[in-house]
């Protein structure tokens, strides 16, 4: 399975200034599926060795989370995709993230169902996800992709 962020606007990470470490707390990214790479295959997630599924009532997807736990703080990645569509978000051992990891990012991707899932306009973009579907996005895949 394949992704490609062609979409502009489409990613996004927060950095914590006078940190220990100059990558991400947290990263996120959408886009369409294809079948060259996978949303897993991104060098910017963090992805714990802990794996689970979620989903959401009358919304058509299906989401992994792969959570961790490191020496002072969670870590983990989910991906949800929604027929050729996918948001991937990342948390990097990040301490001052409060609550569970896993239910942030499952919540975070529930908000994002109206224009990942549902023709909504992106917030910020002001555009649906048909209206930014990159030229190469021409055929749905054939299969969602899966965790490491």
């Amino acid at each position: 399975m394949a992704t490609k962020s062609d979409v502009e606007g489409s990613r996004c990470w927060v950095e914590v200034p006078n940190s220990d470490s100059s990558s991400p707390v947290f990263y996120s990214e959408f886009g369409y599926l294809s079948n060259v790479y996978s949303p897993w295959d991104s060098p910017m997630l963090t992805v714990g060795n802990s794996l689970s599924s979620f989903s959401f009532p009358d919304v058509d997807g299906v989401g992994n989370a792969k959570i961790g736990v490191g020496e002072d703080a969670p870590y983990g990645t989910t991906v949800f995709v929604c027929g050729e569509h996918y948001l991937s978000l990342s948390i990097k051992k990040f301490s001052a993230v409060r609550g569970d990891v896993r239910d942030n990012l499952v919540n975070l991707t529930e908000s994002s169902l109206p224009w990942l899932c549902q023709d909504q306009p992106i917030p910020g973009l002001g555009q649906t996800m048909e209206q930014v579907r990159p030229r190469w996005a021409t055929a749905p895949p054939t299969a969602i992709p899966t965790p490491p």
